[in-house]
């Protein structure tokens, strides 16, 4: 048994490794195709065209029938509504700063959801968590470098793609385990896509085929990427595999320095480090809150 689990945990932390590969992947081919100058509601609309025709074919062929129908497509909006705004935002700070920069901030995601859980979820969280919270945020502000370049830099859209995210996630937390997580992303996708669509439609450029190409390889590196991590949380607990969603901070300082040169400045690397140490920190409290509380 304790083989099988130890198998188990080997394969999810591999899967979380290959996802988080794949998402940086997607977010480097991003920012290479708004640096050949195309838009960002753009690229997300035509990214969109990918990736709704892939995950619908991939739900005929490997999921059972009705497996998209949904009871609650409102809660599914509103989500979507919000969540829109994450890549959004996201996307259009890679416009002017490095990807390692702007995805270093956005983890900032996990205090965000940890201090609004509070008031939403009337959950507990007690000193020791807070303390976490609280130097997470620490480590957000040595990391955006707040200048006088801070808003021309990039750093205040990957903040607000940072509180986006941390709402959906949220909002996907509120509406349980009965609706998947693949039918999560495949609603927010279509949505996006829908919208997008619709607001970038006016100003759209023409896209050359080698760029097509990138845009085809973001729309798979996106919908594997997402599929790996629901997969290697439904293989392993949290505390398991969710440390190895760090190693996003790895690759997208590797693909940064290999593509453009970006080496992260100090005190990037100082708010990554202490963002990482307060996450771990988040994670190894609700380990033992848990463990506590089923021995109980």
């Amino acid at each position: 048994m304790d083989t099988e689990i130890h198998t188990h945990n080997l394969r999810a932390i591999g899967l979380i490794l290959l996802g988080a590969l794949l998402l940086s992947l997607m977010d480097g081919a991003m920012k290479h195709l708004l640096d050949q100058g195309y838009g960002v509601m753009q690229m997300m609309a035509v990214r969109g065209w990918f990736m709704v025709p892939m995950m619908g074919l991939w739900a005929w062929k490997k999921m059972p029938e009705g497996s998209l129908k949904t009871t609650r497509p409102g809660l599914h909006l509103i989500r979507a509504l919000i969540g829109f705004f994450a890549p959004l935002f996201f996307f259009t700070a890679l416009i002017t700063m490095p990807l390692a920069d702007a995805t270093v901030i956005v983890f900032g995601s996990t205090f965000i959801m940890t201090a609004l859980s509070v008031p939403l979820f009337k959950e507990h969280v007690g000193p020791h968590r807070w303390s976490a919270v609280v130097l997470g945020f620490v480590g957000v502000y040595i990391a955006t470098n707040p200048s006088g370049d801070f808003f021309k830099g990039g750093a205040i859209y990957a903040i607000l793609a940072s509180l986006a995210y941390a709402l959906m996630m949220l909002i996907t937390r509120g509406m349980g385990t009965g609706e998947g997580v693949f039918k999560q992303v495949f609603y927010f996708t279509v949505w996006a896509t829908l919208v997008t669509t619709v607001l970038s439609w006016s100003a759209f450029i023409e896209i050359s085929v080698e760029d097509l190409g990138w845009v085809f390889l973001i729309g798979a590196f996106s919908v594997f990427g997402h599929l790996c991590l629901a997969r290697a949380y439904s293989m392993a607990s949290v505390g398991v595999v969710a440390p190895f969603e760090y190693s996003l901070l790895v690759w997208a300082t590797l693909i940064g320095f290999v593509v453009w040169g970006h080496i992260p400045g100090l005190q990037v690397i100082i708010g990554a480090t202490i963002i990482v140490a307060s996450g771990l920190y988040l994670l190894h409290r609700e380990h033992r809150l848990k463990h506590s509380s089923k021995a109980h």
